[in-house]
């Protein structure tokens, strides 16, 4: 009989083997995911942040403010580690998520790179 771990490594196994098989081009985000094997939770921490830091830039746009860096440094200091804050921009941009805050975000992150 198969072990806990056994099937464990088997089922891993069959997800990465889905993830280099399968044409995620149009879903950069979630390839990272898979990559990067975040948890369920982490995933949901990001999509929370960026849910609130949508707002944010929404409402400030709004007031007419000019500077968002305070925006990139929130969403770069509660970023999980396991991400870099460019490469999660550019695959939730390209996976067309957030679009206008992850252009300011991308535009900034260039600026003080």
């Amino acid at each position: 009989m198969e072990t806990v771990e056994e099937r464990l490594e088997r089922l891993e196994f069959y997800n990465q083997l889905t993830i280099e098989s399968v044409d995620l081009t149009s879903y950069p985000f979630f390839r990272l995911v898979m990559e990067k094997k975040l948890t369920e939770q982490e995933v949901n921490d990001i999509f929370l942040l960026c849910d609130e830091l949508q707002k944010k830039y929404e409402m400030q746009s709004e007031e007419g403010f000019v500077h968002y860096t305070p925006l990139l440094l929130h969403f770069a200091g509660m970023l999980t580690p396991k991400l870099s804050p460019r490469e999660t921009i550019t695959a939730l941009l390209q996976q067309e998520k957030y679009i206008y805050l992850m252009e300011k975000l991308y535009e900034l992150s260039v600026r003080y790179e």
